[in-house]
């Protein structure tokens, strides 16, 4: 069995959320795994939110409540079992924010404003512990009351911003069990300063004999935060962030309260891209960015000390530079070495409506080096738009993905189908594979009849090849007002 439970509601100025889901045991995941809403099918989430927010002329005030457990579906095998996260109960907190400073923190360019002070102030009490079906290895949990705040001077014109930041992380605990030299509270102070600087330059050109549009933007990030022994402290909610064009350009490495990247660095970057004056779209982008530590880094991701004064540095592409082409691609480069630690390589071509064709190549080393190619494409009889709208006529469609593991040479999660328009009625079904352990895979097979205007039925093929199928287009889009992601 599987239970969804899903509501949204408020009263007087209190907002509330409830997110939660459960299921019958810890095979449900293989077994009926599209059933399942939660984006990591082996730990499901129930969450109750409750907030309120008090609007004033100087900034806002939220107040917040939350409660949020996990069943975690570990299995029998024990090298297949993984530490589940901490669960709130309680969450407790407020936050104060002076105007505008939401847009500030998601690097809102401030045109023609004039300097300010902005802040924000957060103070939240977190009760953690672990569920029941957590591995008996893991830390247990233990209480926590953080103060996170910080105040920032925007400046900016038509083509530059300059935003001065200092900030703190205050965090206290109270653990369950004591450490090994006997201190169950501890407590710690971290400051960052920041500063984040930018241009726009503009410029009229041309490309391969078209009208343009040229932009020029460097950015620079510098960031100084000291070190504070961080070992013995619990690691609650900190996560390691993901090494790309957003992370680089942040003062933490790490997600959550918990853990605070010692960084004294600068992330120095440029984009340029090119837009079209005739149809406002761009045609091409390029971009690149690398961070100089000025000290070597100790609280890492991975525990051991960075002492490259260069990180890698990341490079990016996108081009659109004919109507039936796409293609893009990023690329990590680690200087020392002379290698690429990751890359991906996309390109799409798409000559006309439900004809699409990509290919796909993603190496992280050490880790994984993958081919995918995806389609949508007409096989045999006359489109719809090629009848008479009386007409009840077939034809045949191909969609799907196949990934195949260059490193493990065989196939992975893929999908492959056929779809029949018959004008007043679509029909698809098709073999879904997808891997649920090292050497397990679940394959199922999905049959779906779409009423043209009227609805869906069946398992929901239709919300599977828009998953996997970059540029697929449903073939009823133009004759059926219905979602396309009904059960």
């Amino acid at each position: 069995w599987n239970l969804k439970l899903n509501n949204d509601g408020r009263f007087g100025d209190w907002r509330y959320r409830l997110r939660s889901e459960r299921v019958s045991d810890d095979d449900y995941w293989k077994d009926l795994s599209r059933r399942v809403e939660s984006q990591t099918p082996r730990l499901l989430g129930s969450d109750l939110n409750v907030s309120r927010r008090k609007e004033l002329f100087w900034g806002t005030i939220d107040t917040y409540a939350r409660v949020q457990h996990w069943q975690s579906l570990q299995g029998s095998d024990a090298l297949s079992q993984f530490d589940t996260p901490y669960q709130r109960s309680p969450q407790l907190g407020v936050r104060v924010t002076t105007a505008a400073d939401e847009a500030v923190l998601d690097s809102f360019r401030p045109w023609g404003r004039k300097a300010r002070l902005e802040g924000g102030l957060e103070l939240e009490y977190n009760r953690f512990d672990l569920p029941a079906s957590a591995r008996a290895g893991q830390a247990r949990g233990g209480q926590r009351v953080h103060a996170l705040g910080h105040v920032s001077t925007p400046l900016g014109g038509e083509a530059w911003w300059l935003i001065p930041r200092v900030a703190f992380n205050a965090a206290a605990y109270d653990l369950d069990r004591p450490l090994t030299d006997g201190r169950t509270r501890l407590r710690r102070v971290i400051p960052t300063l920041s500063v984040d600087h930018g241009w726009i330059f503009e410029r009229d050109t041309t490309l391969f004999g078209r009208d343009m549009r040229q932009s020029l933007e460097p950015r620079l990030l510098y960031v100084n935060t000291p070190l504070r022994d961080q070992a013995t402290l619990p690691n609650f909610d900190s996560a390691a962030k993901d090494f790309n064009f957003d992370s680089i350009y942040t003062d933490n490495q790490f997600s959550g309260v918990d853990r605070v990247s010692d960084l004294h660095a600068v992330s120095v970057g440029a984009t340029s891209r090119w837009v079209s004056t005739a149809r406002g779209e761009e045609v091409l982008r390029l971009g690149a960015v690398q961070r100089f530590l000025f000290r070597d880094q100790f609280v890492t991701p991975d525990g051991r000390p960075v002492t490259q004064r260069f990180s890698d540095l990341l490079l990016a592409a996108a081009a659109h530079l004919e109507e039936r082409w796409w293609a893009d691609g990023t690329l990590e480069f680690n200087p020392e070495t002379g290698r690429s630690e990751r890359s991906v390589v996309r390109a799409r071509y798409a000559p006309g409506p439900f004809k699409t064709l990509s290919l796909a190549y993603r190496f992280a080393r050490d880790q994984s080096e993958q081919l995918e190619l995806a389609w949508q494409w007409p096989i045999a009889g006359r489109p719809v738009t090629q009848r008479s709208e009386t007409s009840c006529g077939g034809a045949w469609y191909s969609a799907g993905r196949v990934q195949y593991s260059l490193r493990d040479k065989r196939l992975t999660d893929s999908v492959a189908g056929f779809e029949y328009d018959a004008g007043c009625w679509v029909m698809r079904f098709g073999v879904e594979r997808l891997s649920t352990g090292r050497a397990e895979t679940n394959t199922r097979l999905m049959l779906q009849l779409e009423l043209v205007g009227l609805s869906q039925l069946g398992s929901n093929a239709l919300k599977v090849l828009k998953d996997n199928v970059p540029g697929y287009r449903r073939l009823s889009s133009d004759r059926s007002p219905s979602s396309d992601f009904l059960p």
